[in-house]
Protein backbone atom coordinates (compact mmCIF):
# COMPACT_ATOMS: atom_id res chain seq x y z
CA UNK A 1 0.00 0.00 0.00
CA UNK A 2 1.55 3.52 -0.99
CA UNK A 3 2.63 5.92 1.85
CA UNK A 4 -0.02 7.81 2.76
CA UNK A 5 2.30 11.02 3.58
CA UNK A 6 3.16 10.55 0.11
CA UNK A 7 -0.31 10.25 -1.28
CA UNK A 8 -1.11 13.93 0.66
CA UNK A 9 2.45 15.55 -1.20
CA UNK A 10 0.67 14.40 -4.34
CA UNK A 11 -2.61 15.46 -3.80
CA UNK A 12 -1.61 18.74 -2.67
CA UNK A 13 0.54 19.54 -6.22
CA UNK A 14 -2.48 18.34 -8.36
CA UNK A 15 -4.71 21.50 -8.53
CA UNK A 16 -7.93 20.00 -6.82
CA UNK A 17 -10.53 20.82 -9.65
CA UNK A 18 -12.06 17.32 -9.09
CA UNK A 19 -12.53 17.28 -12.49
CA UNK A 20 -12.35 13.45 -13.85
CA UNK A 21 -10.27 14.43 -16.79
CA UNK A 22 -7.40 12.06 -15.77
CA UNK A 23 -9.50 8.83 -15.88
CA UNK A 24 -10.34 9.72 -11.52
CA UNK A 25 -13.30 10.54 -9.94
CA UNK A 26 -11.06 13.17 -8.30
CA UNK A 27 -7.40 14.69 -6.87
CA UNK A 28 -7.37 12.72 -4.18
CA UNK A 29 -7.98 9.28 -6.19
CA UNK A 30 -5.57 9.95 -8.58
CA UNK A 31 -3.09 10.86 -5.89
CA UNK A 32 -3.15 7.62 -4.48
CA UNK A 33 -3.06 6.02 -8.17
CA UNK A 34 0.11 7.96 -9.15
CA UNK A 35 1.84 6.71 -5.58
CA UNK A 36 0.64 3.20 -6.41
CA UNK A 37 2.78 3.75 -10.07
CA UNK A 38 0.29 4.96 -12.53
CA UNK A 39 1.67 7.65 -14.83
CA UNK A 40 1.90 11.57 -13.75
CA UNK A 41 0.67 12.94 -16.91
CA UNK A 42 -2.96 12.93 -17.31
CA UNK A 43 -4.24 15.92 -15.43
CA UNK A 44 -5.11 18.17 -17.92
CA UNK A 45 -5.97 21.08 -15.75
CA UNK A 46 -3.18 21.24 -14.18
CA UNK A 47 -1.11 20.75 -17.41
CA UNK A 48 2.90 20.45 -17.96
CA UNK A 49 3.44 22.66 -14.80
CA UNK A 50 1.64 20.22 -12.56
CA UNK A 51 3.56 17.38 -14.49
CA UNK A 52 6.63 19.03 -13.71
CA UNK A 53 5.83 19.44 -9.79
CA UNK A 54 5.33 15.94 -9.57
CA UNK A 55 8.30 14.77 -11.39
CA UNK A 56 9.83 17.05 -9.20
CA UNK A 57 8.54 15.03 -6.06
CA UNK A 58 8.85 11.67 -7.66
CA UNK A 59 11.49 11.71 -9.93
CA UNK A 60 10.39 9.66 -12.52
CA UNK A 61 11.00 10.27 -16.22
CA UNK A 62 9.25 13.61 -17.38
CA UNK A 63 6.36 13.02 -19.40
CA UNK A 64 4.56 14.79 -21.49
CA UNK A 65 0.63 15.62 -21.09
CA UNK A 66 -1.42 12.78 -22.55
Amino acid sequence: MPDPQLIRMIDALLPQTQCGQCGHPGCRPYAEAIAAGEAINHCVPGGQATIYALAGLLQPPTLALD
